[in-house]
C-alpha cells in the first residue's frame, strides 16, 4: 500500500515534468501545441475516485527546509511543508489560480471603498493542536502578523508587501529598542475573537490579502509562542503548534521531536483537526520525508 501511496504523492509532479517536457519539445509554428499538451496532461487537482483513508508516505528530499518557522519560512519545499500542517486565513485549494479563497477566514474579506480597510472574519471551531488546544481566534493572526517583524522571525516579504499597514514603521523601530518581544502594530486589530481587521495608509488591500495567502497569516498563539519568540532566532518553529490536518510529531511540552534537522521531518495527523471545515481531504496517516 505504501508504494501506491507514494506513486499518487509523486504523480502530480510527474505529470508537471510531462507538460514541461512536452512544452519544451514544441516546434516555433503557431499551432498551439503548449495549449494542446496542458490539455492532455492537465495537472492532477483532485483525489483519484478510488482514494481511501489510511497508510503512510515517505518522501526523499535531497535537503532541508529552510525554516520550520511558519512565520519565517520562504522556499517552495517549505510552503508543502506548512500547507500539510498549518492553515492561513487565505490559501489556495488544487483547483483554484486566480484569487485565493477562505480557509480560517469564514467568508471573503470585506474591503472599505478605498481599498485601505480589510475585515475578516474568522472561521468558528478550529483549534490548535496539543498541547494548546484551544479554539483559534483573531488575536492569533494579529500575533502572527506583528511576530513576523522581529529579527528572530526572519520573515522574506513582510516589508515587501505590509508596509503600508497603518503603524509599520513605528513598529520597526520599537523591535529596535526590544528585539524580544513583538511590537503593536496599530493597524492589526483583534475587534473580537472573531474579527480581525487591518488598516492601511495606502491603497493596497488586493496585495495585502494575497500576501495573507502566505504562511506569515498562519495564527500563533501568543500566550505559548512568546517564550520561544523572546529567543533569537526563535525556536517556536521547534515548539510550534498547528491547525492543519497533520502536525510535526511532538511530545506532551510540545517539542517536535519529528523533526531532526538535515535528517528527518515525520508528521502525524493533528488529533484537534476537524475534516468539516477544511478543503483538504488529508487521506493518509502519516508522512515521513527522508532528507539528505
Amino acid at each position: 500500500m505504501r508504494s501506491k501511496l507514494l506513486l499518487r504523492a509523486l504523480l502530480p509532479a510527474l505529470l508537471l515534468a510531462a507538460v514541461l517536457g512536452v512544452a519544451a519539445c514544441g516546434g516555433d509554428d503557431d499551432d498551439g501545441g503548449t495549449e494542446e499538451a496542458l490539455g492532455e496532461f492537465a495537472p492532477v487537482n483532485e483525489a483519484p475516485d478510488d482514494a481511501t483513508e489510511g497508510g503512510t508516505i515517505e518522501v526523499i528530499a535531497s535537503g532541508d527546509v529552510d525554516y520550520i518557522d511558519p512565520g519565517a519560512q520562504y522556499y517552495q519545499f517549505s510552503y508543502m511543508l506548512s500547507d500539510a500542517t498549518q492553515r492561513r486565513l487565505v490559501s489556495w485549494p488544487p483547483d483554484v489560480t486566480d484569487e485565493p479563497q477562505p480557509d480560517l477566514a469564514e467568508s471573503e474579506p470585506e474591503i472599505s471603498d478605498d481599498d485601505q480597510t480589510i475585515t475578516f472574519t474568522i472561521r468558528e471551531g478550529v483549534r490548535f493542536s496539543p498541547p494548546v488546544d484551544r479554539e483559534v481566534t483573531a488575536a492569533d493572526f494579529e500575533y502572527a502578523i506583528e511576530r513576523a517583524l522581529l529579527p528572530g522571525v526572519p520573515n522574506g516579504y513582510v516589508q515587501a508587501y505590509m508596509s503600508d499597514i497603518d503603524g509599520f514603521d513605528e513598529a520597526l523601530e520599537a523591535v529596535k529598542e526590544d528585539e524580544t518581544v513583538a511590537p503593536d502594530l496599530e493597524g492589526v486589530t483583534a475587534v473580537d475573537d472573531r474579527t480581525l481587521e487591518i488598516q492601511l495608509t495606502a491603497p493596497t488591500a488586493a496585495t495585502v490579502v494575497q500576501a495573507l495567502s502566505l504562511p506569515i497569516s498562519v495564527p500563533v498563539p501568543e500566550e505559548y509562542a512568546k517564550e520561544f519568540d523572546a529567543e533569537s532566532p526563535s525556536t517556536y518553529g521547534q515548539n510550534q503548534v498547528s491547525t492543519g490536518p497533520y502536525m510535526i510529531e511532538n511530545n506532551a511540552e510540545g517539542e517536535a521531536i519529528g523533526y531532526e534537522p538535515g535528517r528527518e521531518i515525520h508528521i502525524v495527523r493533528n488529533p484537534n483537526w476537524d475534516p468539516e471545515t477544511d478543503y483538504r481531504p488529508a487521506y493518509v496517516d502519516e508522512i515521513t520525508v527522508r532528507e539528505g
